[in-house]
């Protein structure tokens, strides 16, 4: 039951953070930010990296934690 609490808490906090990310790339998308030609291409790329790269780290880290949960890392860890 511990593993299934600590793994809903850990997979909610991570899809919480990927919708937040989520949406402003589509408001930025759908907004015509990434089709207007007046703004150069390089500014572009920095601002869909900015949203791309926390939402690719936060998948990382998040199948990271749900294997350090379900190996019982932790709990070894709290013997010492």
């Amino acid at each position: 039951m511990e593993k299934k609490k600590k793994s809903l808490g850990a997979l909610l906090a991570g899809i919480l953070v990927i919708l937040y990310f989520g949406f402003f790339l589509f408001i930025s998308i759908s907004g015509g930010l990434f089709t207007d030609p007046e703004i150069p291409k390089f500014v572009i790329i920095i601002i869909l990296f900015a949203f791309l790269l926390p939402i690719i780290g936060v998948i990382i880290a998040l199948v990271s934690r749900m294997r350090e949960i379900n190996s019982g890392e932790e709990e070894e860890a709290k013997k010492y």
